[in-house]
């Protein structure tokens, strides 16, 4: 997702509110905002000082500086943002379907039994039923790409680009190519070896950026979280998720994620953490929007998969997001005005929409995710999800809730 709700304006709370060249009050102040002036997050501050980098327009000149966030109303959403920027398990899922597509062999066969087992995030018993094959010199380069993603998935990272690049130098592919480079730039930046197993997560940190006491509260966390919403979505698995914990500047190397982003899903679960960050209500919500992703791409979608505003809509909601009663009349005005596109007409990338149709869009998908979810009926959620076929009859009648 093109995270473009972070390009919205939030507003300055009080008057006399400085603007520095650089975060810290002893930094010079190049201009001075009055309350209620509207200003655009660039990004977020990476080293945990909850400062801002904003831009402001004052007397009809365009002038960028940084306040920190405490300066600002609206900052929770902002914070919704962070999280509702996070990648899917894309090049899973794109390059699970061009195999399934392309490859030449009979239901049952060790590749295809691998892509269901890979689907259903049991990526070690994929990867025990390839490796033997993928080690003949002779091995197809479909079933060398599925031996990789298992092993990534089963983060061992440097098997997975051993697998793709055998398989490469036998069929060039964009979008293998492309992971592959991804996953060189991850192994390059990653420092993290240290390693904590709990019931359903698998934690990967940095020993030297945080401390063993942090790592395991924040394992308990995840646990917690991982099984919250396994049971609420019916992801259940038997193998643990991956989570990859690192320092700041580590993270933003390997993943290759924006400066504000506060963590990402792409096959394993990605958090920056430093030393001092604390394992507290903010770090769970980002935990449980990032398990909610995680969750939901294990789950079947058949022939396409689980569109972005259920996606973004369940993680939102999961994560403890509520909508702002504002932005639901936004979404009445805009759905009589017909100025907002349908559920179904969303697609899987938002980055063509305006800021404002943006905005509108998380807050309608958090909107639909309320309606299915209503007096905690969570069994209506699951039951789309055990039936994608359901769906476009389940989006239709919400985007008429919705007032479509």
């Amino acid at each position: 997702m093109l995270p473009l709700l972070l390009l919205a304006a939030l507003t300055v709370r009080q008057d006399q509110t400085p603007l520095r060249t650089a975060c810290g009050d002893s930094e010079q102040s190049i201009a001075t905002l009055a309350a209620g002036t509207p200003v655009e997050v660039r990004f977020a501050i990476s080293d945990g000082s909850r400062c801002l980098k904003v831009a402001a327009t004052i007397d009809g000149q365009n002038v960028i500086g940084y306040v920190p966030e405490n300066a600002l109303t609206g900052v929770d959403q902002f914070d919704r943002a962070r999280n509702s920027a996070s990648s899917l398990d894309a090049p899973v899922q794109d390059l699970a379907r061009q195999i399934s597509a392309t490859a030449q062999t009979p239901d049952g066969a060790p590749l295809n039994r691998a892509m269901a087992m890979l689907q259903a995030n049991h990526p070690q018993e994929a990867l025990s039923l390839l490796e033997k094959l993928a080690a003949q010199r002779n091995a197809d380069p479909n079933l060398l790409t599925a031996a990789g993603l298992a092993a990534w998935k089963s983060d061992q990272t440097r098997d997975a680009l051993d697998y793709w690049k055998r398989s490469l130098n036998q069929k060039p592919d964009s979008q293998l190519a492309a992971l592959y480079a991804k996953v060189q730039r991850e192994v390059n930046a990653d420092k993290s070896a240290e390693k904590l197993y709990g019931a359903h997560v698998l934690v990967r940190y940095e020993s030297g950026t945080l401390p063993a006491d942090t790592a395991r509260a924040l394992l308990a966390m995840l646990d917690s979280e991982v099984a919250r919403i396994s049971e609420q979505l019916g992801c259940n698995s038997t193998e643990r998720l991956v989570a990859i914990v690192q320092s700041r500047q580590a993270y933003f190397q390997a993943t290759g994620a924006a400066e504000w982003s506060g963590g990402l899903y792409d096959g394993r679960i990605h958090i920056p953490m430093e030393a001092g960050d604390a394992v507290d209500a903010r770090l769970r919500r980002t935990l449980a929007h990032e398990t909610v992703h995680a969750c939901i791409a294990m789950i079947p979608a058949g022939a396409t998969p689980w569109p972005s505003w259920l996606h973004e809509g369940l993680a939102q909601k999961l994560s403890g997001d509520r909508i702002n009663p504002a932005m639901r009349v936004q979404i009445r005005r805009s759905a009589e005005e017909h100025s907002i596109p349908r559920l179904e007409q969303l697609g899987q990338n938002w980055s063509g929409l305006s800021t404002a149709n943006a905005q509108i869009a998380y807050a309608m998908a958090l909107a639909a995710a309320d309606l299915l979810m209503e007096s905690n009926q969570s069994d209506a959620v699951r039951n789309v999800l055990s039936n994608p076929d359901r769906l476009p009859q389940v989006t239709a009648d919400l985007d008429k809730r919705l007032g479509m």
